[in-house]
């Protein structure tokens, strides 16, 4: 399902340099690995009888929420109009999410029975997972030897010989399991956050999603989403902070003006930036 190009206006959020992100490997061949491994993925969870049913509501609820915010993403990234968009849900008790470059989406279990989020905190949370894949995030925080060896397998498909996959490189499992740093969730907190609220999800969404997910993971600390995804204080104020630039534009997206915004959860449509001490 490849995405409508959005048309920005005047009125941005701006953050970093679109192209300097796309180094170490060709963006072709990580998509191309990623949409393998996702594969296998989807093939294994379909097996064993963990995939939800394509007519499942939970499984169309994501999937609509994805193609709101699909059409806002083309602007971080232009190969986005050429990704095939898939989203899946996994039975599992698991509180995660993957949002991999080429628009693959799996969503597990425990983050739509364990944490329970309402519309909009999901459409920020897979605006945020797909923040990192059109950055590319996976492809720097994959190890050296990873590195190494996608490196080496990029040459042969480049020259049309060779096999394009390279094997045994587990990328599926690292890929889910990759610990990002405060850099990477600033960049992410910063694009998806534009991606949401142009799409029409309320960014103070992401105030209560986040306090969730610390509630629901910070006690696993080697692999749960906060650790993976570290949230804390500073982070926290910094999501505040950036409403005053989120809110007029989710309320354009809506038909609204600011003013008129109801609360979210107690906190206001108007804020003032708080400074850093």
């Amino acid at each position: 399902m490849p995405a409508k190009a959005y048309t920005p206006t005047s009125q941005q959020v701006r953050y970093g340099d679109a192209i300097a992100f796309r180094t170490l490997i060709p963006s072709p061949l990580l998509e191309q690995l990623t949409a393998s491994e996702y594969a296998q993925i989807v093939q294994a969870a379909a097996d064993g009888d963990r995939l939800l049913p394509a007519n499942q509501p939970r499984v169309k609820r994501l999937r609509a929420i994805v193609m709101k915010l699909a059409p806002y993403s083309v602007k971080w990234n232009d190969r986005v109009k050429n990704w095939a968009w898939d989203v899946n849900a996994i039975r599992s008790r698991d509180i995660r999410i993957t949002c991999l470059p080429g628009g693959k989406v799996l969503v597990y279990g425990g983050m739509l029975d364990r944490v329970r989020l309402n519309d909009d905190e999901l459409g920020v949370l897979l605006a945020h997972g797909i923040a990192h894949a059109l950055r590319e995030h996976a492809r720097s925080n994959l190890s050296t030897a990873s590195q190494t060896s996608l490196r080496a397998a990029a040459l042969p498909p480049l020259f049309g010989v060779g096999d394009p996959l390279p094997q045994a490189l587990n990328l599926g499992a690292r890929l889910q399991t990759l610990r990002y740093d405060p850099t990477d969730e600033t960049e992410a907190d910063v694009i998806g956050g534009d991606i949401a609220a142009r799409a029409g999800f309320d960014p103070r969404a992401a105030i209560t999603l986040w306090d969730k997910l610390a509630a629901a993971t910070r006690a696993n600390k080697t692999s749960g989403f906060i650790y993976t995804h570290p949230y804390g204080a500073t982070r926290r104020q910094d999501l505040l902070n950036r409403l005053q630039d989120l809110m007029p534009l989710y309320a354009k997206a809506t038909g609204k003006r600011v003013d008129t915004l109801p609360d979210y959860a107690g906190i206001s449509a108007q804020r003032r930036k708080v400074a850093r001490r």
